[in-house]
Protein backbone atom coordinates (compact mmCIF):
# COMPACT_ATOMS: atom_id res chain seq x y z
CA UNK A 1 0.00 0.00 0.00
CA UNK A 2 1.02 3.34 -1.03
CA UNK A 3 1.65 5.81 1.37
CA UNK A 4 -1.36 8.55 1.73
CA UNK A 5 -1.24 11.55 1.66
CA UNK A 6 -3.80 14.44 1.58
CA UNK A 7 -5.63 16.19 -1.51
CA UNK A 8 -8.30 17.69 0.76
CA UNK A 9 -7.34 21.32 -0.04
CA UNK A 10 -3.98 23.63 -0.84
CA UNK A 11 -4.90 25.15 2.47
CA UNK A 12 -3.86 21.98 4.22
CA UNK A 13 -0.09 22.92 3.17
CA UNK A 14 2.54 24.02 4.98
CA UNK A 15 4.78 26.74 4.07
CA UNK A 16 7.07 27.53 0.63
CA UNK A 17 10.53 28.11 1.25
CA UNK A 18 10.08 31.77 0.07
CA UNK A 19 7.46 32.73 2.80
CA UNK A 20 9.52 31.18 5.32
CA UNK A 21 12.30 32.36 4.96
CA UNK A 22 10.67 36.04 4.95
CA UNK A 23 9.22 35.45 8.23
CA UNK A 24 12.29 34.92 9.75
CA UNK A 25 13.89 37.70 8.19
CA UNK A 26 11.23 39.76 9.58
CA UNK A 27 11.30 38.53 13.23
CA UNK A 28 14.21 40.33 14.23
CA UNK A 29 14.18 44.31 14.90
CA UNK A 30 11.45 47.01 15.01
CA UNK A 31 9.83 48.13 11.93
CA UNK A 32 6.98 51.04 12.05
CA UNK A 33 3.85 49.43 11.71
CA UNK A 34 0.23 49.02 9.95
CA UNK A 35 1.87 49.10 6.70
CA UNK A 36 4.62 51.71 6.82
CA UNK A 37 7.48 49.47 6.39
CA UNK A 38 9.97 48.14 3.34
CA UNK A 39 8.20 44.94 3.12
CA UNK A 40 4.82 46.63 2.40
CA UNK A 41 5.95 49.04 -0.11
CA UNK A 42 8.17 46.22 -1.91
CA UNK A 43 5.12 44.25 -2.10
CA UNK A 44 3.27 46.67 -3.77
CA UNK A 45 5.95 47.98 -6.33
CA UNK A 46 6.38 44.41 -7.61
CA UNK A 47 2.19 43.75 -7.88
CA UNK A 48 2.51 47.32 -9.99
CA UNK A 49 4.87 45.88 -12.11
CA UNK A 50 2.99 43.04 -13.21
CA UNK A 51 -0.76 44.81 -12.94
CA UNK A 52 0.27 48.13 -13.85
CA UNK A 53 1.02 51.71 -12.01
CA UNK A 54 -2.25 52.51 -11.78
CA UNK A 55 -2.93 49.72 -9.22
CA UNK A 56 -3.87 50.34 -5.60
CA UNK A 57 -2.46 47.62 -3.54
CA UNK A 58 -3.79 46.64 0.17
CA UNK A 59 -3.50 43.30 2.33
CA UNK A 60 -5.49 41.60 4.57
CA UNK A 61 -4.94 37.84 6.32
CA UNK A 62 -7.87 36.11 5.13
CA UNK A 63 -9.40 35.51 2.03
CA UNK A 64 -13.19 35.95 3.17
CA UNK A 65 -12.03 39.84 4.19
CA UNK A 66 -10.22 40.46 0.79
CA UNK A 67 -13.69 39.76 -0.82
CA UNK A 68 -16.14 40.84 1.24
CA UNK A 69 -14.55 44.24 1.56
CA UNK A 70 -13.21 44.45 -2.10
CA UNK A 71 -17.01 44.07 -2.67
CA UNK A 72 -18.15 46.58 0.24
CA UNK A 73 -15.71 49.00 -1.14
CA UNK A 74 -17.79 49.31 -4.63
CA UNK A 75 -20.95 49.07 -3.40
CA UNK A 76 -23.58 50.75 -1.17
CA UNK A 77 -26.04 48.68 0.77
CA UNK A 78 -28.72 49.31 -1.35
CA UNK A 79 -27.44 47.43 -4.65
CA UNK A 80 -26.45 43.24 -4.94
CA UNK A 81 -24.02 41.05 -5.76
CA UNK A 82 -24.53 38.76 -8.86
CA UNK A 83 -22.40 35.30 -8.24
CA UNK A 84 -22.15 31.83 -9.77
CA UNK A 85 -24.62 29.55 -7.58
CA UNK A 86 -21.44 27.78 -6.49
CA UNK A 87 -19.37 30.38 -6.43
CA UNK A 88 -17.03 30.83 -3.20
CA UNK A 89 -19.09 33.94 -2.25
CA UNK A 90 -22.36 32.15 -1.95
CA UNK A 91 -21.49 28.91 -0.91
CA UNK A 92 -18.49 29.13 1.79
CA UNK A 93 -18.55 32.54 2.95
CA UNK A 94 -21.01 31.74 5.26
CA UNK A 95 -23.03 35.36 6.05
CA UNK A 96 -19.95 37.36 5.80
CA UNK A 97 -20.87 39.17 2.31
CA UNK A 98 -24.33 40.56 3.74
CA UNK A 99 -22.24 41.30 7.03
CA UNK A 100 -19.62 43.52 5.43
CA UNK A 101 -21.52 44.70 2.78
CA UNK A 102 -25.46 45.07 3.40
CA UNK A 103 -25.89 43.84 0.21
CA UNK A 104 -28.35 41.12 -1.54
CA UNK A 105 -26.59 38.37 -3.35
CA UNK A 106 -28.50 37.52 -6.71
CA UNK A 107 -26.96 33.74 -7.48
CA UNK A 108 -26.39 33.18 -11.75
CA UNK A 109 -27.55 29.53 -12.75
CA UNK A 110 -25.09 28.67 -15.36
CA UNK A 111 -26.78 26.91 -18.62
CA UNK A 112 -23.98 26.32 -20.51
CA UNK A 113 -20.68 25.03 -19.63
CA UNK A 114 -21.49 24.34 -15.63
CA UNK A 115 -18.81 25.80 -13.85
CA UNK A 116 -18.37 29.08 -15.51
CA UNK A 117 -20.84 31.57 -15.94
CA UNK A 118 -21.10 33.02 -19.99
CA UNK A 119 -22.34 36.93 -20.82
CA UNK A 120 -26.41 34.93 -21.42
CA UNK A 121 -26.33 34.01 -18.02
CA UNK A 122 -25.86 37.69 -17.22
CA UNK A 123 -28.08 39.27 -19.49
CA UNK A 124 -30.75 36.51 -18.89
CA UNK A 125 -30.13 37.04 -15.01
CA UNK A 126 -30.90 40.68 -15.23
CA UNK A 127 -34.20 40.64 -17.42
CA UNK A 128 -37.20 42.22 -15.82
CA UNK A 129 -35.06 45.20 -13.68
CA UNK A 130 -37.27 48.12 -13.28
CA UNK A 131 -34.49 50.37 -11.46
CA UNK A 132 -36.73 51.92 -9.12
CA UNK A 133 -36.13 51.70 -5.30
CA UNK A 134 -38.55 48.84 -4.82
CA UNK A 135 -35.46 46.79 -6.39
CA UNK A 136 -31.95 46.69 -5.00
CA UNK A 137 -29.92 48.44 -7.66
CA UNK A 138 -26.79 47.51 -9.84
CA UNK A 139 -23.50 46.64 -7.86
CA UNK A 140 -21.10 44.07 -8.04
CA UNK A 141 -20.53 41.13 -10.51
CA UNK A 142 -18.11 38.62 -8.74
CA UNK A 143 -16.69 35.87 -10.39
CA UNK A 144 -14.19 33.05 -8.68
CA UNK A 145 -10.89 32.54 -11.22
CA UNK A 146 -9.41 29.67 -11.20
CA UNK A 147 -13.32 28.74 -10.46
CA UNK A 148 -14.37 26.63 -7.76
CA UNK A 149 -14.24 23.69 -9.77
CA UNK A 150 -10.63 23.68 -11.38
CA UNK A 151 -11.70 25.47 -14.52
CA UNK A 152 -10.24 29.02 -15.73
CA UNK A 153 -11.94 32.30 -17.42
CA UNK A 154 -10.07 32.91 -20.51
CA UNK A 155 -9.20 36.85 -21.04
CA UNK A 156 -11.60 36.60 -23.74
CA UNK A 157 -15.05 35.21 -21.83
CA UNK A 158 -13.60 37.70 -18.38
CA UNK A 159 -13.73 40.66 -21.05
CA UNK A 160 -17.26 39.80 -22.64
CA UNK A 161 -18.71 39.08 -19.01
CA UNK A 162 -16.95 42.64 -18.19
CA UNK A 163 -18.47 44.36 -21.10
CA UNK A 164 -21.81 42.98 -19.94
CA UNK A 165 -21.85 43.61 -16.68
CA UNK A 166 -20.44 47.72 -17.09
CA UNK A 167 -23.15 48.13 -19.63
CA UNK A 168 -25.72 47.24 -16.83
CA UNK A 169 -24.13 49.18 -14.36
CA UNK A 170 -21.96 46.63 -12.35
CA UNK A 171 -18.29 46.83 -11.20
CA UNK A 172 -16.28 43.72 -11.82
CA UNK A 173 -14.52 41.92 -8.59
CA UNK A 174 -12.75 38.63 -9.07
CA UNK A 175 -12.16 36.27 -6.21
CA UNK A 176 -8.41 35.46 -6.56
CA UNK A 177 -7.89 32.87 -4.29
CA UNK A 178 -6.14 30.57 -7.07
CA UNK A 179 -5.37 33.81 -9.46
CA UNK A 180 -1.52 32.46 -9.31
CA UNK A 181 -2.94 29.09 -10.98
CA UNK A 182 -4.95 30.78 -13.53
CA UNK A 183 -1.80 32.61 -14.13
CA UNK A 184 0.37 29.71 -14.65
CA UNK A 185 -2.13 27.74 -16.91
CA UNK A 186 -2.66 31.30 -19.39
CA UNK A 187 1.30 30.98 -19.30
CA UNK A 188 2.13 27.22 -20.45
CA UNK A 189 -0.61 27.42 -23.13
CA UNK A 190 -0.04 30.80 -24.86
CA UNK A 191 3.55 31.44 -23.82
CA UNK A 192 2.50 35.05 -22.35
CA UNK A 193 5.08 36.89 -19.80
CA UNK A 194 3.63 36.75 -16.57
CA UNK A 195 2.70 40.56 -16.12
CA UNK A 196 1.01 39.67 -19.88
CA UNK A 197 -0.86 36.96 -18.45
CA UNK A 198 -1.92 38.93 -15.04
CA UNK A 199 -3.16 41.28 -16.82
CA UNK A 200 -4.95 39.89 -19.36
CA UNK A 201 -6.71 38.34 -17.09
CA UNK A 202 -7.54 41.63 -15.32
CA UNK A 203 -6.97 44.81 -15.87
CA UNK A 204 -6.90 44.48 -19.34
CA UNK A 205 -10.19 42.60 -19.39
CA UNK A 206 -12.21 45.33 -18.18
CA UNK A 207 -12.19 43.93 -14.05
CA UNK A 208 -12.55 46.61 -11.38
CA UNK A 209 -11.08 44.53 -8.24
CA UNK A 210 -8.86 41.32 -7.69
CA UNK A 211 -8.57 39.50 -4.41
CA UNK A 212 -4.70 38.33 -5.07
CA UNK A 213 -4.23 35.11 -3.03
CA UNK A 214 -1.45 34.08 -1.21
CA UNK A 215 -2.35 31.27 1.51
CA UNK A 216 -3.66 28.72 -1.09
CA UNK A 217 -0.02 29.40 -2.97
CA UNK A 218 2.35 28.85 0.23
CA UNK A 219 1.71 31.25 1.96
CA UNK A 220 1.07 31.22 5.89
CA UNK A 221 -1.86 33.32 5.65
CA UNK A 222 -2.62 36.72 3.55
CA UNK A 223 -4.34 37.74 -0.08
CA UNK A 224 -3.74 41.06 -1.49
CA UNK A 225 -6.68 43.35 -2.79
CA UNK A 226 -6.27 45.30 -5.91
CA UNK A 227 -7.82 48.15 -7.27
CA UNK A 228 -7.86 48.77 -11.14
CA UNK A 229 -7.21 51.97 -13.07
CA UNK A 230 -8.51 54.13 -10.37
CA UNK A 231 -7.53 57.47 -12.23
CA UNK A 232 -9.84 56.13 -15.12
CA UNK A 233 -13.43 54.89 -13.37
CA UNK A 234 -14.54 56.82 -10.44
CA UNK A 235 -16.08 53.88 -8.81
CA UNK A 236 -12.80 52.11 -8.55
CA UNK A 237 -11.07 55.53 -7.40
CA UNK A 238 -13.80 55.55 -4.32
CA UNK A 239 -13.59 52.09 -3.83
CA UNK A 240 -9.78 52.58 -3.58
CA UNK A 241 -10.37 55.59 -1.10
CA UNK A 242 -12.78 53.60 0.96
CA UNK A 243 -11.15 49.94 1.17
CA UNK A 244 -8.32 51.32 4.25
CA UNK A 245 -11.45 52.41 6.29
CA UNK A 246 -13.74 49.38 5.82
CA UNK A 247 -10.12 47.48 6.31
CA UNK A 248 -9.80 49.56 9.75
CA UNK A 249 -13.24 49.61 11.42
CA UNK A 250 -13.72 45.75 10.49
CA UNK A 251 -10.82 44.86 12.30
CA UNK A 252 -8.90 43.64 10.02
CA UNK A 253 -5.58 45.74 9.76
CA UNK A 254 -2.44 44.21 11.01
CA UNK A 255 -0.16 45.74 12.92
CA UNK A 256 2.62 44.34 12.28
CA UNK A 257 1.53 44.45 8.69
CA UNK A 258 5.20 42.92 7.39
CA UNK A 259 4.27 39.80 8.47
CA UNK A 260 1.48 39.37 5.66
CA UNK A 261 3.26 41.53 2.99
CA UNK A 262 6.71 40.17 3.81
CA UNK A 263 6.19 36.79 2.10
CA UNK A 264 4.34 38.25 -0.77
CA UNK A 265 7.89 40.63 -1.91
CA UNK A 266 9.70 37.10 -1.48
CA UNK A 267 7.32 34.67 -3.02
CA UNK A 268 6.62 37.58 -6.15
CA UNK A 269 10.79 37.82 -6.64
CA UNK A 270 11.88 35.83 -9.44
CA UNK A 271 8.23 34.78 -9.81
CA UNK A 272 8.45 31.51 -7.13
CA UNK A 273 4.93 31.97 -6.78
CA UNK A 274 4.33 31.26 -10.23
CA UNK A 275 6.83 28.18 -10.35
CA UNK A 276 4.93 26.97 -6.87
CA UNK A 277 1.69 27.40 -8.95
CA UNK A 278 2.95 25.63 -12.01
CA UNK A 279 3.79 22.59 -10.07
CA UNK A 280 0.69 22.44 -8.54
CA UNK A 281 -1.34 22.47 -11.98
CA UNK A 282 1.09 19.83 -13.51
CA UNK A 283 0.13 17.50 -10.46
CA UNK A 284 -3.46 17.81 -10.78
CA UNK A 285 -3.33 17.34 -14.41
CA UNK A 286 -0.47 14.35 -13.66
CA UNK A 287 -3.44 12.79 -11.37
CA UNK A 288 -6.51 13.50 -14.11
CA UNK A 289 -4.45 12.06 -16.69
CA UNK A 290 -3.86 8.92 -14.43
CA UNK A 291 -7.81 9.07 -13.51
CA UNK A 292 -8.92 8.94 -17.33
CA UNK A 293 -6.51 5.92 -18.40
CA UNK A 294 -8.46 3.76 -15.83
CA UNK A 295 -11.50 4.33 -17.01
CA UNK A 296 -12.60 6.96 -14.12
CA UNK A 297 -12.91 10.61 -16.05
CA UNK A 298 -13.00 13.50 -14.64
CA UNK A 299 -16.38 15.85 -14.26
CA UNK A 300 -14.85 18.84 -15.34
CA UNK A 301 -12.02 20.14 -17.61
CA UNK A 302 -8.63 20.29 -15.57
CA UNK A 303 -7.28 23.52 -16.01
CA UNK A 304 -5.58 24.24 -12.86
CA UNK A 305 -5.14 22.27 -9.55
CA UNK A 306 -7.61 20.75 -8.58
CA UNK A 307 -9.90 17.69 -10.15
CA UNK A 308 -13.25 16.62 -8.96
CA UNK A 309 -14.22 13.30 -10.12
CA UNK A 310 -17.13 10.82 -9.45
CA UNK A 311 -15.32 8.03 -7.97
CA UNK A 312 -17.06 4.27 -7.96
CA UNK A 313 -18.17 3.64 -4.43
CA UNK A 314 -15.48 0.75 -4.20
CA UNK A 315 -12.82 2.83 -5.50
CA UNK A 316 -14.07 5.39 -2.75
CA UNK A 317 -14.35 3.18 0.01
CA UNK A 318 -11.06 1.56 -0.74
CA UNK A 319 -8.79 5.28 -0.70
CA UNK A 320 -10.11 6.14 2.37
CA UNK A 321 -9.91 2.67 4.10
CA UNK A 322 -6.29 3.57 2.84
CA UNK A 323 -5.82 6.48 4.56
CA UNK A 324 -5.99 8.83 1.35
CA UNK A 325 -7.76 12.15 1.94
CA UNK A 326 -10.15 14.30 -0.40
CA UNK A 327 -13.33 16.13 0.28
CA UNK A 328 -16.87 15.47 -1.04
CA UNK A 329 -17.86 18.45 -2.87
CA UNK A 330 -21.47 20.06 -4.24
CA UNK A 331 -21.05 20.59 -7.48
CA UNK A 332 -23.53 21.43 -10.55
CA UNK A 333 -23.86 18.01 -11.21
CA UNK A 334 -24.12 16.66 -8.02
CA UNK A 335 -21.71 15.70 -5.10
CA UNK A 336 -18.69 14.95 -6.44
CA UNK A 337 -15.04 14.04 -4.78
CA UNK A 338 -13.01 17.42 -4.97
CA UNK A 339 -8.30 16.27 -5.10
CA UNK A 340 -6.87 19.50 -5.31
CA UNK A 341 -2.85 19.59 -5.30
CA UNK A 342 -0.69 21.98 -4.20
CA UNK A 343 2.97 23.81 -4.08
CA UNK A 344 4.46 20.34 -2.11
CA UNK A 345 2.30 17.42 -3.89
CA UNK A 346 4.79 15.41 -4.95
CA UNK A 347 4.95 12.89 -7.73
CA UNK A 348 4.83 9.87 -5.28
CA UNK A 349 1.58 11.19 -4.15
CA UNK A 350 -0.14 11.15 -7.32
CA UNK A 351 1.66 7.54 -8.00
CA UNK A 352 0.52 6.25 -5.22
CA UNK A 353 -3.11 7.33 -4.99
CA UNK A 354 -3.17 5.83 -9.15
CA UNK A 355 -1.64 2.37 -7.62
CA UNK A 356 -3.90 1.52 -5.05
CA UNK A 357 -6.74 2.52 -7.49
CA UNK A 358 -4.98 -0.13 -9.34
CA UNK A 359 -5.18 -2.34 -6.67
CA UNK A 360 -8.91 -1.91 -5.41
CA UNK A 361 -10.02 -2.28 -9.32
CA UNK A 362 -8.23 -5.66 -9.39
CA UNK A 363 -9.77 -6.83 -6.06
CA UNK A 364 -13.47 -5.48 -7.00
CA UNK A 365 -13.13 -7.15 -10.50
Amino acid sequence: MAEPFTFRSDNNAGLCPEALAALQEAASGHVIGYGDDEATASAIGALRELFGEDTSVYFVATGTAANTLAVAALTEPWQRVLAHSHAHWNDDESTAPERMTLCRTTVVEPRGEPTRLTPADLERALIGGRGDVHQPAPGVLTLSNTTEFGTVYTPESLTELCEVAHRHGFSVHVDGARFANAVAAMISTRGWSPAGACRALSVDAGVDALSFGGTKNGLALGEGVLFFRPSEREQVARAARRFPFLRKSTGHLLSKHRFVSAPFAKCLEGDAWLRHAEHANRMAMRLAAGLEARGIAPAFPCEANGVFVDLPPEVDAGLRARGHGYYPFASPIGVVSRLMCSFDTPVRAIEGLLADIDGILAATS
